[in-house]
């Protein structure tokens, strides 16, 4: 690989690594609605709102999970393997989140055992 390629293909990974460290910090803002989610008596019998509350709280971990892989990665001499990584790590959380509010939304239609 040139010079330059090994550069600007750098570059794009420490771009990337900003920007999940960015959504790893920002996605921190979910933890005070995962507490409050328990503020009722017997909210923690229901596994749905465990469960979507332990997806919700995982964004921070998940960020720094990807960066972790993607920067050994890139030791391995491996650099597209390890920015593929980094953005599928967060991609898949987001699916994850966008899954567990639906499910609980359709288990929880009349109010989760209100």
């Amino acid at each position: 690989m040139s010079d330059h390629r090994a550069r600007l293909s750098l570059f794009w990974l420490i771009l990337a690594s900003v920007a999940v460290a960015a959504f790893g910090f920002v996605s921190m803002g979910l933890w005070v609605p995962t507490v409050m989610m328990f503020d009722a008596p017997g909210a923690t019998d229901n596994k749905a709102t465990v469960a979507l509350a332990i997806i919700l709280a995982g964004g921070p971990v998940v960020s720094v999970a990807a960066l972790i892989v993607c920067w050994v990665r890139v030791a391995q001499m491996k650099r597209s393997s390890g920015l593929k990584w980094m953005l599928a790590l967060p991609a898949l959380w987001l699916i994850a989140v966008f899954i567990g509010s639906t499910a609980l939304a359709v288990l929880c239609e009349n109010g989760c055992g209100a």
